[in-house]
Order: C-alpha cells, then sequence, then structure tokens
C-alpha cells in the first residue's frame, strides 16, 4: 500500500540462515536487500544467487516499484490524480496501459465480493480523511465523517459498473468515479518484479513488499518456510511450506485506522454502507496471480465467514483464512491443507469457510 508502514502478518520462520551469510555444509547461501518506497520497505531475499544477479534483480525491483508508486498516488500529484480530475471534469480521460489493466484486474475481485471491493470509491476514503499523511492519522485532527454526509454520498454512490475501457479511454457518466488502487498496488507491482528478476536468470526469491510475501523457486534445496501471525498479537497461527510462484498477501484493521470518542475506525470502508469493515480483524490469501490475491485479502476483510467461502471458489484462490472481530478463526480446506500447526503448539479452533 502507498505512504503506510504496517504490521506484517506474514512472516519467515524456521531458522532460515541470516541474509548474505554462507550456510554450513549443503545449507544454502541467502543474500538479502531491501529499499524503501514512500517509507515502505521492500526486501527480496535470494537463495544461492550470484552477486551480480543480486545486484541486477534489486535494481530492477526498485525501477519497477518506485515509478508506479509515484504513478499511481491516489492524493498528491500523480497520473492517477489527473486521470480522476478528467474523469470528473469531462467524463472520459486516456488512461496508460498499467492503470487500464488494474481496472480490469479489479473486475473479478468486484463481482466476486458483490460490489463490497471497488476501486472507484477514493472519494469515501478521503471523505473519511484516510487520503492525509499516508492514513497514519491524527486523532485529534480528524473525525469521522457526518452520517448526513455518508448518506448523501450513498445516494449517487460511483462503482466500478460505472466504467468502461474503449481503447485507451477510461469512460464514466458518474463524476463521483475516483480510483483508488491501494488495494492492488502491491499486488500488481510485485508481479512486475517477479517477471522481470526472473527474465534476468533469479530463479529462487522470496519478495515482500512491506508485509506481504511472493516466493520464486525454493529456498535452496527446501520450501521457503513461512507464518501467519494472529492479528489480535498472540502469536503465529500457523506455517507453510511453499515453492514456486505464490502469493501470500494479509490485510487487517491494525494497519490505518482512528480512534474517536472511544470507538475505533479501521481504514477499509464498505461502498454499500460508506462505513469501515466491521467483520473481520485480520484476513489471509493464498494463490496465484500477485494482484488478485492483494485485492482479495482487502475485499474479504468486509465479507462474513458465511460468505468468504464462496467468493474464495469463485476468484479460484488457493486458500482463505480470516479471524473475526470476536476472535474466531476461519479456514478453507485449501488453507488447511496448506498450513502446518502453530510452531508456539497453541491450540486453535478452527472453523471451516
Amino acid at each position: 500500500m502507498i505512504d503506510r508502514r504496517r504490521r506484517a502478518l506474514l512472516v519467515g520462520i524456521a531458522g532460515l540462515p541470516l541474509a548474505g551469510l554462507p550456510g554450513c555444509g549443503n545449507e544454502p547461501r541467502f543474500t538479502e536487500v531491501g529499499f524503501s518506497v514512500f517509507g515502505q520497505l521492500w526486501t527480496l531475499r535470494f537463495a544461492d544467487t550470484p552477486a551480480d544477479q543480486v545486484t541486477a534483480a534489486v535494481q530492477s525491483a526498485e525501477a519497477i516499484v518506485e515509478p508506479l508508486y509515484r504513478r499511481l498516488h491516489p492524493w498528491r500529484d500523480s497520473e492517477l490524480t489527473r486521470l480522476n480530475h478528467q474523469l470528473a471534469a469531462h467524463g472520459e480521460a486516456t488512461a496508460s496501459p498499467a492503470i487500464r489493466e488494474l481496472i480490469q484486474a479489479a473486475r473479478p475481485v468486484f463481482e466476486a465480493s458483490g460490489g463490497r471491493f471497488d476501486p472507484t470509491i477514493g472519494g469515501l476514503i478521503a471523505l473519511w480523511g484516510f487520503h492525509r499523511n499516508g492514513g497514519n492519522v491524527d486523532d485529534a485532527a480528524i473525525t469521522p465523517p457526518a452520517e448526513a454526509a455518508l448518506d448523501d454520498w450513498l445516494d449517487d454512490a460511483p462503482s466500478l459498473d460505472d466504467v468502461r475501457i474503449d481503447g485507451e479511454q477510461v469512460i464514466t457518466a458518474n463524476p463521483r468515479v475516483q480510483f483508488d488502487f491501494n488495494a492492488l498496488a502491491e499486488g500488481f507491482a510485485a508481479a512486475r518484479v517477479l517477471n522481470a528478476i526472473e527474465s534476468l536468470g533469479v530463479t529462487d526469491c522470496l519478495l515482500d513488499s512491506g508485509g506481504d510475501l511472493y516466493t520464486l523457486g525454493r529456498a535452496g534445496g527446501r520450501d521457503w518456510q513461512l507464518g501467519i501471525r494472529d492479528p489480535r498479537g498472540e502469536g503465529v497461527l500457523g506455517g507453510l511450506a511453499l515453492s514456486g510462484r505464490h502469493a501470500l498477501c494479509s490485510s487487517g484493521d491494525y494497519e490505518r485506522r482512528l480512534t474517536y470518542r472511544g470507538e475505533r475506525y479501521g481504514h477499509i470502508i464498505d461502498p454499500l454502507t460508506a462505513r469501515p469493515a466491521r467483520h473481520n480483524t485480520g484476513t489471509t490469501v493464498l494463490g496465484r496471480p500477485p494482484t488478485v490475491a492483494d485485492g482479495a485479502a482487502t475485499a474479504l476483510m468486509l465479507l462474513s465467514p458465511d460468505e468468504a467461502g464462496d467468493f474464495a471458489r469463485q476468484l479460484g484462490l488457493d486458500g482463505t483464512l480470516l479471524v473475526t472481530e470476536n476472535g474466531s478463526a476461519w479456514r478453507d480446506a485449501g488453507m488447511q491443507s496448506a498450513m502446518t500447526a502453530a510452531p508456539s503448539g497453541r491450540p486453535i479452533d478452527w472453523h471451516t469457510l
């Protein structure tokens, strides 16, 4: 996500060797290099990769992520804000291939979620005050919108169904359409990074985009050992061993929020109510296309356990997990099959999606 630091729910576990140090015997050699974009740390961990390939891969990754984030910034002057201004003023605008691809990538998540995942609600996110200081809001400076303002927004709320693409043109009849791709940007950038470093000959890498994890190949002679933290801060829910290309993405109400008069408001807003999500405290998705997995983790924050299973099946996700506000832990058969027990051995009462 753009302009925020977040507490990662997804972590490397199981005693991987320190970055840059040779392993003992048959242990792989890991090299870990990171760079910061808008205050968010991206890290690449390579296994048994020559130094020249590491250097080229990191340079390529940084050259992809930083310019892309600048172009997609939802409130500072950017390609995206200029497009939003054109849509509001004229109902159409010329869009770059990247923006058109993001709109198209959002469509299946929008449809599977029944419209709860919608990248056209940038105006509503701004109304809640999350387009300030990266969403790290100052409780003393921001109060929630008035109920009347939210109801007014709902009277003519934008929707992805209001948008169509004709060649290079994005067209809408609703002047309230304002794109915000924060829920897709990391996955979109990660997919481009993985493609680029593969083209440079890198075969084994773990990419951490500041909380979401993307695997390529293996950790030397074994799978990448990853863990899913409990969003309530109570240790690790379980581990996963992954090889090949996978996306493991998370979302949670801990990421950005404000507290007003004792009530906590999360940053993930339901377009159907214009109010913050209230179902879940954290979600995790295991999938293949990084952009879809990234968006799906956010969309799940807006869905009840009764809705989550069908949502995951419609998108063809490999695994889905969520923890509700009352602390109930849910996962589908795919996530159950992929996960190992929590290292702490703490028993978890899992419900099935």
